[in-house]
C-alpha cells in the first residue's frame, strides 16, 4: 500500500444474504444465470419486493454504486501516477476488497457483476494464477492501525477539508460507498470528520475531488505539514 488510501466504507456490495435465498425475485435472477441464489450480487433494481423486509435496506443493494467509485478513482491520474490506493470494506465485516495495481475492471455493469460474483463466492479472481482482485478477512480498523495510516472520514458537516493541516505519512480517506443511511458509529471513530462540500455529494463525486485533491497535493504547491 502506498502513502494515500481511498477506502469505500459499508459498501453496498454483497452477496444475496440467507435470508432472502427463497424470494421469488432472487431465485428468477439467479436461475437466469445458472447460479444459486447465494452467488449473485444483491440488487435492488432485481430485487426490491424481496428486500423490504431486509435490515438496512436503504443502504444495500447498489454494487453500481461501488462499480462508480471503483472507476473514478482508477481512472484518476493519482491513482495511475501510483500516488492513490484504494480497497473496499465489505458489508457485516466479510473483509476488505484488494485490487492488484494495474487491473482493469470492466466498464460494463453486467460484466463488472459478474466479476464481483466471482470474487465475493471464491474470495479471489482468477482461480488459477496469482489474484487480480482478493477478499482479505481482517477489520477495516485494525488493517489500517496496522499499516499507519491517519484516517479521516468524509461526512458531511465535518471540519472543512481547506481548514485542516493534514500530517506528513501514510494518509487514508473513507467515503461512504452506500446510497442512503448513515455511515456506521464504529466507520466515524476510525478519524475525523471532515467535509469538501457544504452541502450532500455523491460518493463518487467525493471519490473524485480527493483523489484530485491528492495529485494536486502530491505534484504542486499544495502543503501537507
Amino acid at each position: 500500500m502506498g502513502d494515500n488510501l481511498l477506502v469505500l466504507a459499508n459498501s453496498s456490495l454483497e452477496l444475496v444474504p440467507e435470508e432472502l435465498w427463497k424470494g421469488k425475485q432472487v431465485i428468477s435472477s439467479a436461475n437466469k444465470k445458472n447460479k444459486k441464489p447465494g452467488q449473485i450480487l444483491l440488487d435492488v433494481s432485481l430485487h426490491g419486493w424481496d428486500m423490504n423486509a431486509l435490515k438496512d435496506r436503504e443502504s444495500r443493494g447498489r454494487p453500481d454504486i461501488v462499480h462508480q467509485c471503483l472507476i473514478e478513482a482508477m481512472d484518476s491520474p493519482a491513482y495511475l501516477d501510483g500516488y492513490l490506493d484504494v480497497i473496499v470494506e465489505l458489508r457485516n465485516a466479510a473483509g476488505l476488497l484488494h485490487f492488484k495495481r494495474g487491473v482493469r475492471l470492466p466498464r460494463n455493469y453486467d460484466q463488472f457483476k459478474g466479476l464481483m460474483e466471482q470474487v465475493l463466492t471464491n474470495g479471489r479472481a482468477p482461480l488459477d494464477n496469482e489474484p487480480l482482485i482478493w477478499v482479505e478477512k481482517v477489520n477495516l480498523n485494525a488493517f489500517l492501525n496496522e499499516n499507519g495510516y491517519s484516517v479521516y472520514v468524509l461526512e458531511q458537516g465535518g471540519k472543512s477539508f481547506s481548514a485542516i493541516s493534514f500530517p506528513s505519512g501514510k494518509l487514508a480517506f473513507v467515503v461512504g460507498a452506500f446510497q442512503k443511511g448513515k455511515i456506521p458509529s464504529e466507520t466515524l471513530r476510525l478519524g475525523p470528520k471532515v467535509s469538501l462540500y457544504d452541502g450532500r455529494l455523491t460518493a463518487n463525486a467525493a471519490v473524485s475531488l480527493i483523489a484530485c485533491l491528492i495529485f494536486l497535493k502530491t505534484k504542486s504547491s499544495i502543503k501537507i505539514d
